[in-house]
């Protein structure tokens, strides 16, 4: 289930595309799985079908998604080099925030890595506890 916020600011092609690329590239949805039908998937979201169509297309164009005449549309396998490079935009625009405040805060490039660092290896511990 896809969730929008028509009150967000951010317009509703966006945030589904931002989602189906996020489960494609996080695995959730695996190479060859067949996505919803463009009139399935905008009734359940209660948007316009060209609204589904245009993020089909964007997804097309990106390597995300192939669509097959007839049959419907599919996560396309790809590259892993690939892969990391869409991960790597994904994360872009936090990146890109983080940098902005820590600049603002007067934090250099060597707290941020240093922070980051230890951020993961949190993470990482969290992970493995079962």
């Amino acid at each position: 289930m896809f969730l929008l916020n028509p009150n967000s600011g951010v317009p509703l092609y966006v945030q589904l595309q931002q989602q189906i690329r996020q489960r494609i590239l996080s695995g959730q949805l695996e190479p060859g799985a067949q996505l919803s039908s463009v009139r399935d998937l905008s009734a359940e979201l209660h948007v316009n079908p060209l609204t589904v169509a245009k993020v089909y297309q964007l997804l097309e164009r990106d390597g995300f998604v192939e669509t097959r005449r007839g049959i419907g549309t599919y996560v396309s396998p790809r590259p892993a080099v690939l892969r990391m490079d869409a991960r790597r935009q994904q994360v872009g625009p936090a990146v890109d925030q983080l940098v902005a405040e820590a600049t603002h805060l007067g934090l250099g490039a060597d707290e941020i890595n240093a922070l980051i660092s230890e951020r993961f290896r949190k993470l990482n511990r969290k992970a493995q506890i079962p």
